[in-house]
């Protein structure tokens, strides 16, 4: 079930490249973008920066518990903007699509990411712990576990806002997810975190 959110644009100081590329979007009168939910996800800050860059004072943005699914509401027309991480390893479908196009790339850095646990429980270590993640970061768990002495499985799920979302509900000991889901699924990070610096894709529809 996707969830709709309207966002107003808000001021913020972009690269001349993102600038120049974003100017691309201006022919469409409402901005409607799709993109991986559910509420928290990177995908989600980077459509409210791609929103609040354009300095539109109209527009809105559309989660979907897929890339897949969001890819589906641009081709049938209930959305006209796709967004993708360009980490996103099934990316190369949306590039190859004879239904939509790509538009244009721009960097965008994204929340905080880490390793949560739920608040006042203790970690039982004499076994392996189950880690829910998204694929693009998981290959970070390394480095955001150094520090702790555990086994542990990797369960992989559609987002890092899924993987907030197992933990919250007891389906698993640990996720991968970002400070955004952190604060909005009341988990707390066990690990150091760093940001990403990425690469995200614009797609249209073929006209």
């Amino acid at each position: 079930m996707a969830v709709k959110y309207q966002v107003r644009g808000q001021n913020h100081r972009l690269s001349n490249w993102n600038d120049k590329l974003f100017s691309s979007l201006f022919f469409l009168d409402q901005l409607e973008i799709a993109t991986l939910g559910p509420s928290g996800t990177s995908s989600e800050a980077s459509a409210e920066y791609l929103l609040s860059s354009l300095k539109a004072n109209h527009g809105k943005y559309t989660l979907f518990p897929s890339y897949e699914e969001a890819y589906e509401s641009l081709v049938l027309g209930e959305s006209n903007v796709l967004l993708v991480a360009n980490a996103y390893k099934g990316i190369d479908k949306f590039y190859m699509s004879k239904e939509i196009q790509f538009l244009f790339p721009y960097v965008f850095e994204t929340p905080f990411y880490g390793v949560a646990k739920r608040p006042y429980e203790e970690l039982d270590t004499r076994h392996p712990l189950i880690i829910a993640t998204h694929h693009a970061p998981s290959s970070l768990l390394p480095w955001f576990l150094a520090e702790f002495n555990m086994n542990y499985d990797v369960l992989l799920v559609n987002s890092t806002s899924e993987a907030a979302v197992k933990l919250k509900k007891g389906d698993v000991d640990l996720c991968l997810t970002t400070e955004n889901a952190v604060n909005k699924y009341n988990i707390e990070f066990i690990s150091p975190t760093r940001t990403i610096l990425m690469l995200w894709s614009v797609f249209g529809r073929n006209q």
